[in-house]
């Protein structure tokens, strides 16, 4: 009697590289290796580019995007030197003439949700034409992919935003378009959805031997091909190395930063706040305010606030 082939299923963790091992596939969150399986100006990338921007935008499109192009940057109407220093990977315009924006952001920024607010509302200013004008304005998109948490008390991965009716929850006008994406969140799993398999693919790509059956589809194929550190030329890989370098000294040195001197910014931080609660005690005090209730609300001794 014949044998038969049993196929066995691999599970996910079954794919990852072992320690000591280097996986074929760059971290499509350097800047570098993004733009490049993502270029807008070449066939293979503009179609993985069209590909993705369907899949993560799709609950905001009114239609499917076609093809896309890069789009001149206009100057920024601010004249702020520093409101460019997290620069956009891709500007890109679609088939409708739309503006879209797509920001890798590795490092945690301050006000980063206003900055996104910021930007968007250049890629608005910068359709003003000389002259008379409709404000016909196309609708813009910004995307954001944030290595780090952003919304700490939302479990929620993917986060969309525009501009809507209060009471309805209606949108009232396409103008402001956003998509917040923490990757951080992502879990060790692959959904059935394709929005599922693009954050999957984000966060796990670099770290794989090979690509799961669970991304079998020829999008993930072809772009898996064009995420191969084996295609990078000798010149692409030093960079590439450089910024993946860049990328972690940052890190560790923002983490080491607070670990070496804790003691020092928490005192500082407690001089800080007693001496502020002195300030109110006595503010307390000059009101001849009953020295019971000055301890009580400031936390003091009596012989502290006998001392003011």
């Amino acid at each position: 009697m014949k044998k038969k082939n049993v196929t066995t299923h691999k599970s996910l963790e079954d794919y990852l590289v072992k320690p000591g091992e280097q996986s074929p596939y760059a971290n499509l969150l350097i800047d570098l290796a993004f733009k490049k399986a993502f270029d807008p100006d070449k066939p293979v990338s503009r179609e993985n580019l069209v590909n993705l921007l369907n899949d993560l935008l799709a609950p905001q499109l009114k239609h499917p995007i076609k093809s896309v192009k890069t789009r001149n940057v206009a100057k920024n109407l601010s004249g702020s030197k520093v409101s460019r220093t997290a620069i956009f990977d891709l500007h890109c315009e679609d088939d409708a003439g739309n503006l879209i924006e797509i920001e890798v952001q590795i490092r945690e920024m301050d006000n980063f949700l206003k900055r996104l607010a910021f930007y968007a509302s250049e890629l608005v200013a910068n359709q003003a034409e000389p002259g008379e004008w409709d404000y016909d304005v196309k609708p813009t998109y910004v995307i954001a992919l944030a290595q780090y948490r952003i919304f700490e008390n939302d479990n929620r991965i993917v986060h969309r935003a525009t501009t809507l009716d209060l009471e309805t929850g209606e949108q009232i006008m396409d103008a402001y378009n956003y998509t917040i994406i923490e990757l951080s969140k992502v879990p060790f799993f692959i959904g059935k959805d394709n929005l599922s398999k693009w954050l999957f693919f984000f966060r796990y790509l670099d770290k794989l031997r090979e690509l799961p059956e669970e991304l079998s589809d020829k999008k993930f194929k072809q772009l898996t091909e064009s995420s191969k550190v084996s295609k990078f030329s000798k010149k692409e890989f030093e960079a590439y190395q450089k910024m993946h370098h860049d990328r972690w000294d940052h890190n560790v040195l923002r983490r080491g930063f607070f670990e070496e001197f804790a003691d020092e910014i928490n005192a500082e931080i407690s001089k800080n706040v007693s001496k502020n609660t002195r300030e109110i005690a006595k503010k307390m005090k000059s009101k001849n305010m009953p020295i019971e209730e000055i301890i009580e609300f400031t936390g003091l001794t009596e012989e502290e606030v006998k001392a003011l």
